[in-house]
């Protein structure tokens, strides 16, 4: 049956790369992952977590962001990444409703809703 987690995929914009590049690369840390080359066609970016899962970021026409449907990524610097995503210009919301387990949202370039969660 089932084992664990291969990806998930967000929807994003038509020639949103670069944006992508810049939020899941620059600010979160991911590396970027090369696609097959049956799928380059398609547009979208492809990024790895450390654990051996990944990221995709699939073109969608038309795109509408996803505000309830969402990852959780598991961050050991919460304060940090937080602090760092605030100066890039993403809010933060801290939530408190899985104390003492801390935890806040925030919008990727495109609107769609993530979550960041401690250990």
């Amino acid at each position: 049956m089932l084992e664990g987690l291969d990806h998930v995929q967000l929807a994003m914009p038509c020639a949103g790369e670069e944006r992508a590049r810049v939020y899941f690369g620059g600010l979160l840390g991911l590396v970027e992952l090369e696609k097959p080359a049956v799928l380059t066609g398609r547009g979208g970016v492809w990024f790895g977590l450390t654990d051996g899962r990944q990221v995709y970021l699939g073109v969608e026409e038309p795109f509408q962001p996803n505000g309830k449907a969402h990852p959780a990524f598991v961050c050991v610097a919460l304060d940090r990444l937080a602090l760092r995503l605030g100066e890039g210009g993403y809010a933060v919301r801290w939530d408190g409703a899985l104390a003492p387990r801390r935890k806040f949202y925030s919008e990727d370039p495109f609107g769609n809703r993530i979550e960041f969660i401690g250990p």
